[in-house]
Parts: structure tokens; C-alpha cells; sequence
């Protein structure tokens, strides 16, 4: 889909909400965008809350039985799931699905599926918000002001975050027609980040020095260090290290004493499951808070439980209490998650290739004594000052909304992997298989699927550098260059067959109409990326007219792209770096009458678009957006002595 850019500046919008979509807890915090005190409110009160005083709300959602439809989210579906003889269904934990080396998205009960259920809870959480922000700003209220800024994993793949922008629009946070930029992702630990910097002059660091972010939440924990940047007066981030996370947060702790108290109940534990999740809420609740590695724990047991004729005692049970040794919390509960984290701080350590001045523990787990101690026992002789700010666990989400008051605050990140596209390149014999052969109109042999890269893995891109391509194709054909990624420290692969390599997503851009042009008539278009935002982001300028590109991201939610593209009769050919003309009925048609030749013609492919020159250029695009189609068009360029000469480049093309 593609939307023709229109004119974006922050003062489009008076509000700036930061939404924080959590695995255990969700929160929301805003920001007028004019204030330049930057004091940042809270949604502090959620329906059913009752005495409960945390300014988050549970990440839960109840199905009806055998059905879609969904009951209550948040606090009122845990109340209504206490209820005798309730029928529905509790589902939590579901941003989890979106990480598949956990989860298959055939998991989710009653044929749900993570786009679904994500919609679902986004959709009463914001409905909850717009409740609020009526009452507190009376007739200023105009939800067509908002902005939002939508946190997610640095771990998270682009799939991943497609779901998340996807979600945003079937809950009616955004509409699909509104300009990209109103809605706006960002890492949860870089929100941490920027939430941090404020008050890094409270730790005293400077201009130069570098701090590590680990964000340990309910279900993710996500590192990454960043450099501060104060020579001109003008505090800023630069990202210096590829940042790594993984599924190892408090849920998992969860997941651990449940199934520790499984084990000692054994053949007792199904018809125990009640007293089970009492015992699990109880840990939750008061032990995993708390565990400073010092106490043995006792756990209420509730009425009821059944083992028979078995003495209690062989099930670690006294007095009506679960007895649970400080080693065997310590062996089998905590270190089996806090030992992934103490892995991932070692990798950012080894990535930075200067000392690191600070470690700060944000989020929900990142609160945890043990957690901390730890930490610094691992690492107090390499990291002068490992730290808890105030707050910690708000850290993400009032941090994103100074991330959407200032997007540019964050100068540089690295890219979390190799992107190119699949392209038409020069065929070599030696490493390009006989089949991948392709004879261009201008007698040149090229490979077809190969991966021209665009940024390599680890690299520094600015936020604003534009990798722009000049291509040209013909009227009216539609394109779609396909994206691709690579995920290894190695050099990438060749050929975008290799099983390393997958197809990230198709762009489909449609020509627009011009009354003037005839068909087949060539036509020059620009292609601008930016691969220094959160999200992939690319535009296409045609004949002075820009469009900002909306991704078909390969989901299993939304159709896969990549087989309507792999025909010869497709109508979204893919991108070419010599360029192709895509197979038309009537030239299909013509050629079934002729002998079939021993190399496939550059027909037999469905590429539309062919490159005239590459560059990269730090342009200024308004927040996340490339403006530069004056700059290419005033740009120097070899032109043709004269008009034959011209034509006859553009027919070897």
C-alpha cells in the first residue's frame, strides 16, 4: 500500500501518548507536546483496579467458550475468571507469541491468533485511555491530535513489529489512512534509554562515556549501550552496540515454580491445579519481589488439597504450608533465568569496544533484589556504577513519550541485521548456477535471485541516511521490490534462495496515472531507504510526486506476497539492477509460439525496474520521512551528449 506523503511536523498534534505493551502488565503515560518541562502524566486508574495501587494493568484478556468473541481484558477478566463455574477462557502472555522460537501461533485457544488477540486488548486498553483523557482535558479533547508511540522488543523481528502496526489499526488507535509517522515504534531500551539520560547527570556522566540499558521485563529482557553525545550543548544517544534480548523475564520464573511444585506434587498435581495456581500467585506476589537469596520460604496451602492417603510431608508440606528450601529457590527457580541475563550483559560488554560506564536496571524484573545483586557481584570490578533509578519499572513508558516529543534524540543505531533486495546482477559462471541465467535485451548475462545488499549487520546508520536508488520502469507497470534479510555474523549469501536468507517483504507500489504518457513509455523513479529508524521505512518519488511505502510484511495473519511475485504473470515484478520488462499476455503468448532457447530470456522474469545510479545521503526527512527528491533532481548527473544517445542507453537497458 502506499500513501502519498503530506506535509509532517510535531505540531500537528497537542498530545503525545506512550503506549507500553507488556507480557505481564500494560501502561500508558502523555505529554502535552508543548511543554517544554516535559512533565509526563500517568494513567494510573483501570476499570475494576479495586485497592490494587500499581499504575499498570494486566496484560490479560477472556474469551468466551469455544468462540472469538472476547469478554473483558485486564483486571475485570481476572474477576470474572475467579468467578464459580466461570466457562471462559483466560488468555495471557501473548506477546509472547510473537517471539516463534517460543511459541507456534497455534497455541492461542479457539483458533486465535496473535494479531487477534493483540487487537483485542490494545483495543480496550485504548478505549480505557480515551475514557481518561476526555475527563482530564475537557473541551481540548480531540483524539485527532494525538500521537502515539507504541514500545517493542529490540529483539523483535520486522514481522514482528508489522503485527504490532497492524494491531494498532484493527483497534482503532490509528487508521490506516493516517500518515505513518502518527503512530511511531520504538525499542523498549531505547525508551528506557532516553528515560535514563535524564537523569544521567545524576550519576555524573558526560560527554563520551556509555551506559548499558537492561530491560528486564515479564517476559523479554532487552540490552543495549548507548554513547552520550554533548559537544554542542545538545545532549543526544548514539546506539554503539547490536542490541540482544531474549525470552528469559519474570514469567519465566513463574513458569519455573510451577513447574518445581508440579514436580513434588507428581501424580497429584492435576487434580491439585487449583492449589497449584494459588501457590504460583502467592510466589508471585510476595516471594519473587522480595528473594534476596537469604530465607527459605513458607506458602499458604488452600483448603482442599488431595493427596489421598500419602503423608503430606513427602509432598514438602507442614502445618498447611509449601515449604521451599533458599538453595532449591536459588538452583531451580532463579538462576536457571537470572544465568540468561548475566550471558547477555557479558555480550554487550564484549561488543563495546570502550569501557562502559554504567549499567542501569529498568522494567518489572529489573527491580529484583536478586536480579541486582547478582549483577553486581558479576560485574562490579568492570562497570563502575550498576544502578536502579527511580522508577525503574515506568522507565519504558514515560520514556516514549519523550521519544515521540523528540524522535531525533537517538542520532545513530546499528542495524540488527544484513537487508538487501532481490536483483538482476552480473552472472558469473563460477558461482551463479546455469539455471539463474539470464540474457538481457543489450546482450549482457546476468544472475537472477541475488542479494544485493543494501546495510550489513553491525553497521552504524544515522537516523536520517537515505540510501536512495534512481531506477526506471515502464508506464504502466506496477513493482515491487522484495526485501530480503540475513541474520549471521558471516558474509552473506549470494542468492536470496539460500534457506539462511528470508523474505522480510514486499513493497507494492502502484503507478499513478498519467493521462500523458503512453504505454510502454519509460519512467525514472527514485526509491529512498531508511534503515535507521525502528521500522524499515521506504519512499518512492515519481515524477516529483512522493509516496511513504506502507510494508506487506510476510505474516501469518495477511497473505504471503512472495508467491505472487515469483510467476511470470505476476503484476509486481521485483527490483532489477539492470532492469527487465515484466512478461506481458500478449508477449507470453507470442513466445509459447517460438522454440524455447537454452537460457531464459530477461522476459521470463518478473522484474520491472531497472537501476541508473546509488548513493547514500544524510537527508533530513520530517521525523522519519525522506524529502529529498529536490536534492536527487539538482543532483550532477553524466548526461547523454544528445537525444539518440540517450535512446539508445535506455534500449540496452
Amino acid at each position: 500500500m502506499s500513501i502519498q506523503a503530506s506535509k509532517f511536523t510535531p505540531d500537528d498534534f497537542s498530545y503525545i501518548i506512550g503506549i507500553d505493551f507488556g507480557t505481564t502488565f500494560s501502561g500508558c503515560s502523555y505529554v502535552y507536546a508543548k511543554d517544554s518541562t516535559n512533565e509526563v502524566d500517568e494513567i494510573k486508574e483501570w476499570p475494576r483496579q479495586g485497592s490494587a495501587i500499581y499504575p499498570k494493568v494486566p496484560t490479560v484478556l477472556l474469551y468466551e467458550k469455544d468462540s472469538k468473541k472476547m469478554i473483558a481484558w485486564g483486571y475485570d477478566a481476572i474477576r470474572q475468571a475467579s468467578v464459580p463455574n466461570n466457562n471462559g477462557i483466560l488468555v495471557n502472555k501473548f506477546k509472547l507469541f510473537l517471539d516463534t522460537s517460543i511459541h507456534s501461533p497455534t497455541e492461542l485457544p479457539n483458533g486465535l491468533t496473535p494479531l487477534e488477540v493483540i487487537s483485542d486488548y490494545l483495543s480496550g486498553f485504548h478505549a480505557h485511555i480515551l475514557v481518561v483523557l476526555k475527563r482530564s482535558l475537557g473541551k481540548i479533547f480531540d483524539p485527532s491530535k494525538f500521537r502515539y508511540c507504541l514500545t517493542v522488543p529490540a529483539m523483535w523481528s520486522d514481522r514482528a513489529k508489522n503485527i504490532m502496526r497492524e494491531a494498532a489499526i484493527k483497534s482503532n488507535i490509528i487508521k490506516r489512512a493516517d500518515h505513518p509517522d502518527r503512530l511511531i515504534l520504538t525499542s523498549e531500551p531505547e525508551a528506557a534509554a532516553i528515560y535514563c539520560e535524564k537523569k544521567s547527570n545524576q550519576f555524573k556522566l558526560t560527554d563520551g562515556q556509555r551506559f548499558m540499558i537492561c530491560d528486564a521485563g515479564g517476559g523479554t529482557v532487552d540490552l543495549v549501550v548507548f554513547e552520550i553525545n554533548d559537544t554542542s550543548n545538545n545532549r543526544s544517544l548514539c546506539e554503539v552496540t547490536t542490541g540482544s534480548g531474549s525470552s528469559c523475564g519474570s514469567a519465566f520464573l513463574d513458569q519455573n515454580m510451577r513447574h518445581f511444585i508440579e514436580k513434588r506434587f507428581g501424580r497429584f498435581a492435576k487434580e491439585n491445579k487449583l492449589v497449584i495456581d494459588d501457590l504460583v500467585d502467592q510466589f508471585i506476589t510476595g516471594t519473587k519481589p522480595g528473594f534476596e537469596n537469604d530465607d527459605d520460604e513458607y506458602l499458604t496451602l488452600r483448603a482442599g488439597t488431595k493427596f489421598g492417603d500419602q503423608d503430606p510431608s513427602k509432598f514438602g508440606i507442614m502445618d498447611d504450608t509449601f515449604y521451599i528450601t533458599v538453595d532449591e529457590l536459588r538452583e531451580e527457580i532463579f538462576n536457571p533465568v537470572v544465568n540468561q541475563v548475566i550471558d547477555l550483559i557479558k555480550g554487550q560488554i564484549n561488543q563495546s569496544k570502550k569501557n562502559i560506564d554504567a549499567i542501569f536496571l529498568v522494567g518489572g524484573f529489573g527491580q529484583s533484589k536478586y536480579l541486582y545483586n547478582t549483577i553486581k557481584n558479576k560485574f562490579k570490578d568492570q562497570v563502575g556504577i550498576i544502578a536502579l533509578p527511580s522508577r525503574g519499572e515506568m522507565a519504558v513508558v514515560r520514556g516514549a513519550v519523550m521519544f515521540g516529543k523528540n524522535p531525533r534524540v537517538v542520532t545513530h543505531r546499528i542495524a540488527r541485521r544484513t537487508y538487501g533486495l532481490k536483483a538482476l546482477l552480473t552472472f558469473d559462471p563460477l558461482l551463479d548456477p546455469e539455471n539463474l541465467k539470464v540474457v538481457m535485451p543489450n546482450g549482457y548475462v546476468q544472475s537472477s535471485n541475488r542479494f544485493a545488499v543494501y546495510i550489513n549487520k553491525g553497521e552504524s546508520v544515522m537516523v536520517d541516511k537515505c540510501v536512495s536508488k534512481t531506477f526506471w520502469t515502464f508506464y504502466p507497470i506496477k513493482i515491487s521490490p522484495d526485501l530480503y534479510a540475513y541474520d549471521g555474523d558471516d558474509p552473506p549469501p549470494r542468492h536470496v534462495t539460500d534457506p539462511r536468507i528470508w523474505m522480510v517483504s514486499a513493497f507494492p507500489i502502484s503507478m499513478p496515472e498519467y493521462t500523458s504518457l503512453n504505454e510502454s513509455t519509460s519512467v525514472k523513479l527514485t526509491v529512498n531507504m531508511y534503515f535507521g529508524l525502528t521500522e524499515i521505512r521506504m519512499e518512492v518519488v515519481i515524477k516529483g510526486k512522493v509516496f511513504i511505502l506502507a510494508s506487506a510484511f510476510d505474516t501469518h495473519e495477511m497473505k504471503n506476497t512472495s508467491s505472487n511475485i515469483s510467476s511470470p504473470d505476476t503484476s509486481c515484478p521485483t527490483t532489477s539492477s539492470q532492469g527487465s520488462v515484466k512478461t506481458t499476455s500478449k508477449e507470453k503468448n507470442t513466445r509459447e509460439k517460438l522454440s524455447s532457447p537454452p537460457i531464459p530470456l530477461y522476459r521470463d522474469f518478473p522484474f520491472g525496474i531497472g537501476l541508473n545510479e546509488w548513493s547514500i545521503s544524510n537527508a533530513q526527512p520530517p521525523l522519519g520521512g525522506c524529502q529529498n527528491s529536490e536534492e536527487n533532481k539538482n543532483k550532477p548527473r553524466n548526461k547523454p551528449k544528445n537525444k539518440r544517445n540517450k535512446k539508445k542507453k535506455e534500449t540496452k537497458i
